[in-house]
């Protein structure tokens, strides 16, 4: 996976708003060539944490219902991102 275009794909995904504006959520993603993604919510003890290839378990993102349209935005963006990362040729 070309780790570069994945994080430009999340970005553009998730856009300026989200990542630095909004301080209720933050994302962390691990620096391999299949990322886990930790979410972590303002005030919320849980974390949901997931595979950039893959979908995050419905019951996981349910944890912290308060933010859960929030965390599957997050969760697809992730995915689509990790999509184009590793079938876009260049």
């Amino acid at each position: 996976m070309n780790k570069e275009r994945f994080h430009n794909a999340l970005a553009l995904s998730l856009g300026y708003e989200r990542i630095i504006n909004d301080k209720r959520t933050t994302i962390q993603v691990d620096d391999s060539d299949d990322p886990w993604v930790t979410l972590k919510c303002q005030g919320c003890p849980e974390v949901v944490r997931f595979k950039a290839s893959g979908e995050a378990d419905a019951a996981m993102a349910e944890k912290i219902s308060t933010m859960q349209d929030e965390i599957n935005y997050i969760v697809d963006a992730v995915h689509q991102a990790y999509i184009q990362a590793t079938t876009t040729p260049f």
